[in-house]
């Protein structure tokens, strides 16, 4: 071979002088380029293309060549970030580039063989299966440099391998899944537990204890989980990597007897399973979502004792992280106390100056000095129609479930405030329309009229407020509301001193089946007759029908049953009057019989 050396930057080692075997070597260097090995054969496989830089012509770019030896980005497996080099394990499968040269740098993509070996030009076989990155970097290129001397030698992970992983136990579908050495458990237990048609048990009593997930190696080596705590806190340190021909098993737990109850003030109440090492600092960590919560100042805990005695005691959260964790058992109980606060918020709307919600103290905070932080009233302003809404019927109870469960509880039939209104007439004596009355009057009585005029007055007693009330003062439209049974119902313009005739006659009048009228006074929304009342703005007049009639036909059948029990029970009623006074009559009558003999 004559002229220029092929490969000019590189210097042989002393030991290698033999131009045959400098040819060979290249060679070899050069088949790594231009013949697919079985690592870019299988990447090919899944949807790459192949494509030779030689087919391309004596002009193609020398960048572009190189380019075209990497997997485009579709194709790259998704990582968290750069790979440390001290945690990947290599194994079978990773796809390596090895870099020898200068500016224009040979390249050779190179895989570890299925018994862990890296094929290395010029240096043969390198074992590095099971190695950290780290280590079989070093160990490839200390390789290299026995064979080439003051020559820059590079070898970087290219692409990660795939491989296998088992998954059993309390899942829904175990099996064994694809891995990557950069995904976690996590992604692998998402995949077993997609299919949300099976349960994940066949005894429904049990769940799944993924606070306890079973982690076993190919070396012998195991460790338990609490995958349960990435979730909540996002910490990786419990949701490790995985390794070739890994083992999860996920085993179930009975909440009768293998678990710890957390509530109060937390974000993640519910029923969890035991480990053999919680604390009290663990399950807050949990409960909370905070390796070190905040707000949490002290918890209860809870446990039932082997005599049946039950044990109480209340641990401050800020000696547990100062080194005074307690142990915690199977069925104990925590609570998280809130702490108390008399601190709240009202909102107050509708014409005052600075409509809003306010923050307020609870039963200290008067309605007179919500309405002056909201700026006082506007000009024309309705004060006398306000109201307070609070609620007063109950909310609905949390449900202390774990939100990792799998199967969804069943909703309750019954609402909450319907469920109180149903207790609340279960005692009463009043009929059926009485106790429909009253449970409707309840579900509305969470709004109150207040009369501002009189409220805001001098000596006026102080209204308290408490956390969540609202406030509306609504606009006085000069106008009064007109319906019923007249002709055409609408607003009127109020004029004061006039009669509810006038009103009346201005909707066109009554209709044909028009009884009784009453007014609605505004704010209070009492009832009275048109006749021993003031008509003011804001009042509204209706004019009830004459003929008793429904809307509907359900209603109208529904009435017709009434009436004819309210007639059945007043027969009843003079019937039985009607017998007294017959019994009391024949009585007399037997008395005065008796006297005259």
């Amino acid at each position: 071979m004559t002229g220029r050396p092929l490969f000019s930057p590189f210097h042989r080692h002393p030991s290698i002088r033999n131009a045959s075997a400098t040819v060979m070597a290249w060679i070899l260097l050069a088949s790594f380029l231009l013949a697919p090995t079985a690592a870019q054969a299988q990447f090919d496989s899944q949807g790459s293309e192949s494509v030779s830089p030689a087919t391309m012509g004596p002009e193609i770019n020398p960048l572009q060549e190189q380019l075209t030896r990497f997997p485009s980005a579709a194709e790259m497996i998704p990582l968290e970030g750069t790979v440390d080099a001290d945690q990947y394990i290599v194994g079978p499968g990773d796809l390596f580039d090895i870099s020898v040269g200068g500016p224009q740098p040979l390249l050779a993509p190179t895989a570890v063989s299925a018994d862990g070996y890296l094929i290395v030009p010029e240096a043969g076989a390198v074992q590095v299966g099971g190695l950290s990155l780290q280590e079989a970097r070093s160990r490839a290129k200390q390789a290299l440099r026995e064979s080439f001397e003051n020559v820059r030698v590079e070898i970087a992970l290219a692409q990660p391998r795939r491989f296998y992983v088992h998954v059993s136990g309390a899942v829904p579908f175990p099996g064994r899944y694809l891995a990557t050495p950069v995904g976690r458990l996590a992604g692998v237990l998402s995949l077993a537990y997609a299919d949300t048609t099976r349960a994940p048990t066949g005894n429904l009593t049990f769940r799944p204890a993924l606070r306890n997930v079973l982690l076993l190696h190919t070396d012998g080596t195991q460790k338990t989980v609490d995958l349960l705590r990435y979730h909540a806190t996002g910490n990786t340190e419990h949701n490790p990597y995985l390794r070739d021909g890994d083992i999860v098993s996920v085993p179930a737990f009975d909440p009768d007897y293998g678990s710890v109850f957390i509530s109060g003030n937390v974000a993640f109440p519910g029923i969890y399973d035991h480990r053999s090492d919680d604390t009290l600092s663990d399950l807050l960590a949990l409960a909370t979502g905070q390796e070190t919560p905040g707000y949490a100042r002290q918890v209860r805990l809870t446990r039932v004792l082997d005599d049946g005695s039950v044990e109480a005691e209340i641990y401050d959260v800020a000696a547990l992280y100062g080194g005074g964790d307690v142990q915690v058992q199977a069925l104990d109980q925590v609570h998280v106390l809130a702490e108390e606060t008399v601190r709240g918020v009202a909102d107050i709307e509708g014409w005052v100056q600075y409509p809003g919600t306010y923050p307020i103290l609870s039963g200290q905070t008067t309605l007179q000095d919500l309405v002056a932080l909201a700026g006082g009233m506007r000009p024309g302003a309705l004060a006398r129609a306000a109201h307070l809404k609070r609620s007063t019927l109950p909310m609905p109870e949390p449900e202390y479930e774990n939100r990792f469960g799998m199967l969804a509880g069943i909703p309750d039939l019954v609402p909450a405030d319907t469920l109180a209104l149903m207790q609340s007439t279960r005692l009463a004596n009043m009929g059926f329309f009485g106790s429909a009355y009253l449970t409707h009057d309840l579900r509305v009585q969470s709004s109150v009229p207040v009369d501002l005029t009189v409220a805001l007055g001098q000596g006026a007693p102080p209204i308290p407020l408490q956390d969540g009330d609202k406030v509306y003062v609504p606009r006085d439209n000069n106008q009064v509301f007109v319906f019923g049974q007249v002709n055409r119902p609408g607003y009127v313009t109020h004029q004061a001193g006039m009669s509810p005739e006038y009103y009346v006659n201005a909707a066109s009048g009554l209709g044909e089946n028009a009884g009784t009228s009453y007014v609605i006074k505004a704010g209070t929304n009492r009832f009275v007759e048109t006749s021993r009342t003031e008509i003011e703005s804001g009042d509204r007049i209706f004019v009830n029908r004459k003929t008793i009639l429904a809307d509907t036909e359900d209603l109208q059948r529904l009435l017709t049953e009434y009436q004819r029990f309210r007639m059945e029970e007043r027969s009843r009623t003079i019937q039985g009057v009607v017998a007294s006074i017959s019994a009391a009559t024949g009585i007399i009558a037997t008395y005065l019989l008796i006297r005259r003999q």
